[in-house]
């Protein structure tokens, strides 16, 4: 049934979109700052991670690929989230919304459901998994954003009542056809 829903949201944004929004690319990369998890019994992070993350820079390039909607003064949008690795790639199904205030733009997405890799390995799988991202970005000019956010990871299967996360410090481009 989850896969007759998704399909359907898809091939209704695939159809609808186009006619209706602005089609947006987003390329940059995410630097690791540290990891943690979020459960029940509070907060933790990972020291060791924490420790080698901060004293290595490790960039994580993505590319998004979105059809956007500005409503009032929001933007929303859905699409395609790829992160790549050295001779791999992974992607999934993204929503977001971000507003604008003054020169910073605060976005909030979650994706998943959906994951397929391409380089090495090449698969397509449906799954229980959750991804949100929280971040804040500094606008310079009109395409050029430096911030940095939180992201999270929730595998139910894994753990019924916890979250893995990451915070980062990034750089991206966001490139909008009107």
């Amino acid at each position: 049934m989850f896969k007759r829903i998704l399909a359907g949201l898809v091939l209704a944004m695939a159809f609808l979109s186009p006619a209706l929004a602005e089609v947006r690319f987003d390329l940059g990369f995410n630097v690791p700052l540290g990891l943690g998890g979020i459960s029940s019994s509070g907060t933790t992070t990972v020291g060791e991670a924490t420790d080698f993350l901060t004293s290595h820079i490790i960039p994580l390039p993505h590319a998004d690929v979105y059809f956007q909607m500005p409503f009032d003064t929001f933007r929303f949008g859905g699409g395609i989230r790829i992160y790549t690795f050295i001779l791999e790639s992974v992607f999934w199904p993204n929503v977001y919304i971000e507003k604008d205030l003054w020169k910073f733009t605060f976005v909030g997405q979650v994706g998943g459901g959906l994951f397929g890799t391409f380089g090495l390995f090449n698969s397509l799988q449906t799954g229980k998994v959750f991804i949100p991202d929280v971040s804040v970005w500094f606008r310079a000019g009109t395409s050029l954003r430096l911030g940095g956010g939180i992201m999270g990871l929730y595998v139910p299967d894994l753990s019924e009542d916890g979250l893995l996360m990451m915070y980062y410090l990034g750089l991206n481009l966001a490139l909008v056809s009107r």
